[in-house]
């Protein structure tokens, strides 16, 4: 499952607002609302110019170096189809700044990870989730909605 419609033109400039501030320097300021953010710089699979998106960090693994981030619009959406194809990409995470790769979960670990993430951040998750249209009951019911979702494991490139 991936979000089925786009984002309207209001929705789509609110996203937008991370990204500017990142550009200009500001980023980490969303640690005051609970969250962490990646912004992904790709590389356009069409015009070869740089594109700029941002994500949720759902999860940090320090031991292996891993941020774990979701892809609603799954493989439709313009930036996972740039990582198809050039599949090196800058991220932006706070102040560190690195070149990585991506690696898709298996249903089963994307849906835990849901689990995983809803625990930590309740209030967050369910705002998120539905401005996007996404409800849920409980964890079992979000279990198998995030199973249907593109959840990515982000490393650095040595």
């Amino acid at each position: 499952m991936t979000l089925e419609k786009r984002p309207n033109a209001l929705l789509k400039f609110f996203f937008r607002i991370p990204v500017w501030m990142h550009k200009l320097g500001v980023g980490g300021w969303e640690r005051l609302i609970g969250a962490q953010w990646m912004l992904i710089t790709t590389v356009g699979r069409k015009s070869g110019k740089p594109r700029d998106t941002m994500v949720d960090v759902m999860d940090y693994d320090a031991a292996s170096d891993t941020y774990y981030i979701e892809a609603a619009y799954g493989s439709r959406a313009d930036w996972y189809k740039n990582m198809q194809a050039n599949p090196v990409f800058e991220v932006r995470v706070g102040r560190r700044k690195f070149q990585a790769s991506a690696t898709p979960l298996t249903n089963e670990g994307a849906g835990e990870m849901m689990v995983q993430f809803f625990r930590k951040k309740p209030a967050y998750t369910r705002s998120v989730m539905a401005m996007v249209g996404m409800k849920f009951e409980g964890e079992e019911e979000l279990r198998v909605l995030g199973s249907k979702l593109t959840l990515l494991a982000v490393t650095p490139v040595k």
